[in-house]
C-alpha cells in the first residue's frame, strides 16, 4: 500500500483506502459518477466539431471536470494511523470541530455536520474511531483536518 504523508511525523500516517493510485486516477465511485463523466465527454464531443467552438468552453469544461475531481478526492475514504497519539487527543479535535458521536454504531462512529439535503445516515460522512489499533478511518479532506489539529496541538 503506498502512503499519504500527512505530515512528517512518522508516527501519523494518512492514506487511501485502496491506494493512491486508485484514488489519483479515479476518485468517483458509483454508476452515478460514470453516467456523467461520459454525458460530459459526449457533451465534449459534440460541440468539438462546431465551426464556432471557442476557447469558452474548454475552460468552462476543464473547471467542472476540476470541480468534481477535487470533491470526489475528498470524500474518498482513507485511514489515519496514529502511533503514540492519545484516544482523548482524537476524541476532543473531533468534539472541537463539532462531530457527534453516534452513541449506537460500534466501533466507536462519529458524524460529520452535514449539508440539509444530505441523508442522515449516510456512511460517507461517518468517522470511525478505533482505540485498539490507534486509527480513523473515514473521509480523506476530514482526516486530513483532524491530522493537521492534532499536530498543531502537540500530539503525536
Amino acid at each position: 500500500m503506498v502512503e499519504l504523508h500527512a505530515n512528517s511525523n512518522p508516527g501519523m500516517v494518512l492514506t487511501f483506502k485502496g491506494g493512491l493510485a486508485r484514488a489519483l486516477l479515479w476518485p468517483g465511485r458509483g454508476p452515478r459518477t460514470v453516467v456523467t463523466v461520459i454525458a460530459f465527454l459526449i457533451l465534449l464531443a459534440l460541440h468539438a466539431w462546431e465551426r464556432d467552438f471557442r476557447l469558452w468552453f474548454w475552460l468552462l469544461g476543464l473547471v467542472s471536470v476540476s470541480l468534481f475531481y477535487w470533491g470526489a478526492l475528498s470524500m474518498y475514504p482513507a485511514r489515519l494511523a496514529m502511533a503514540g497519539v492519545p484516544i482523548e487527543a482524537v476524541r476532543r479535535a473531533l468534539s472541537q470541530k463539532g462531530y457527534t458521536q453516534v452513541a449506537a454504531l460500534e466501533p466507536e462512529s462519529w458524524r460529520v455536520p452535514t449539508l440539509p439535503w444530505v441523508t442522515p445516515s449516510d456512511p460517507r460522512f461517518d468517522v470511525t474511531l478505533d482505540p485498539a489499533n490507534g486509527a480513523v478511518e473515514g473521509p480523506w479532506a476530514v482526516l486530513r483536518q483532524i491530522s493537521r489539529r492534532l499536530r498543531a496541538a502537540g500530539a503525536g
